[in-house]
């Protein structure tokens, strides 16, 4: 019982330096980010992360955009077609998938899933693309 309320008030103060690193105008590099990298908090948040395929030839994609809405998060995979994405909030996201670039590595379309994450936990959301 100790332990949650623990958790509570780290995911409560969590909140307050999100909020406090847009006030002050740290953007993506914020307070919060720092506290969750090196700190206590770090042990609520989640992790989503997964490989991106071609449903054609089953070899990795890469460059495809992963965003995350509800945080308005945005990476690309590697040369592996392999993405993370660190220090999320326990909640349900929507992960989608898309190729921006085009024609450079071939044509797909795009894909979302949804990702239920609970505190501390490692998901992995993989994606397998069509081609147009």
């Amino acid at each position: 019982m100790k332990n949650q309320k623990i958790r509570v008030k780290d995911y409560l103060l969590r909140k307050i330096l999100k909020n406090a690193g847009f006030a002050f105008g740290f953007g993506s590099i914020s307070l919060l980010t720092m506290c969750c990298k090196y700190g206590d908090i770090a042990d609520i948040t989640g992790t989503i992360k997964g490989k991106v395929t071609s449903s054609g030839s089953g070899e990795a994609i890469k460059d495809i955009e992963i965003s995350i809405k509800e945080n308005s998060r945005t990476i690309k995979t590697d040369n592996t077609g392999n993405y993370v994405v660190e220090y999320l909030e326990p909640q349900q996201y929507t992960v989608e998938a898309k190729d921006i670039d085009g024609a450079d590595n071939g044509e797909f379309q795009n894909s979302t899933k949804t990702v239920e994450l609970l505190p501390n936990e490692l998901e992995n959301c993989d994606f397998v693309l069509n081609p147009k």
